[in-house]
């Protein structure tokens, strides 16, 4: 009787040992698991926003003969990030939250990005990078901020200090924005140390994020 029952026991079984409802409830949880990773990956990328940036710095490098004034252009900070010479067509990208809020220390956990000319990414700062912003007043979709941009990637480390003008928030992030900017900036192996800097940054309008 012990044999028999054993043997009836199994009868339906898989060489996986589950029978076919065992295996069907199986097979839909694990779908089920799939799709909400899928819907998560989905909304994640749909809470962020990202718009082209624009970066213009004039360096004031102290040098044994004076001061020599040097240049750093949207291209060159590719160049920082990406390590090599800039793609044909690459082009800079800020990543901001679709809805952004300074936490406690005033990080806004943006980031940057470089894609190729068809839009595949070549690279992106993860902790090298961010914008702070201390202290705001709004009106509307209208945001006057002082804000801080950071940037530590490549052998160039520069802070710049700036009251930005962001527009257009109802299209993501904080909108658009210009920023007449002053700081310190210090180039691996160009610069003596850390200089002073002035400059803008700027970006476009903000899009979903692709």
């Amino acid at each position: 009787m012990e044999t028999a029952l054993s043997a009836s026991s199994d009868v339906g079984r898989g060489s996986d040992g589950k029978t076919a409802p065992m295996r069907m409830k199986w097979i839909m949880k694990t779908a089920g698991i799939g799709i909400v990773a899928f819907m998560g990956l989905v909304a994640s990328s749909h809470a962020q926003v990202q718009q082209s940036i624009s970066i213009s710095l004039n360096l004031y490098n102290q040098t044994g003969t004076g001061v020599r004034t040097m240049h750093v252009t949207t291209r060159d900070v590719i160049e920082f990030l990406t390590g090599g010479a800039v793609p044909r067509g690459a082009r800079l990208w800020l990543i901001m939250p679709n809805d952004p809020a300074p936490d406690g220390g005033g990080n806004l956990g943006a980031f940057l990005r470089v894609t190729g000319s068809d839009g595949t990414v070549i690279d992106t700062t993860s902790d090298t990078f961010n914008i702070y912003q201390y202290y705001s007043s709004q009106n509307g979709s209208r945001t006057v901020a002082f804000n801080q941009f950071s940037f530590d990637f490549g052998g160039f480390g520069t802070e710049l200090y700036g009251t930005a003008t962001w527009s257009g928030k109802a299209r993501g992030g904080q909108g658009s924005f210009h920023c007449s900017v002053s700081g310190h900036s210090a180039i691996g192996g160009t610069t003596d140390g850390a200089q002073p800097c002035t400059g803008s940054v700027s970006a476009s309008s903000p899009r979903p994020l692709q």
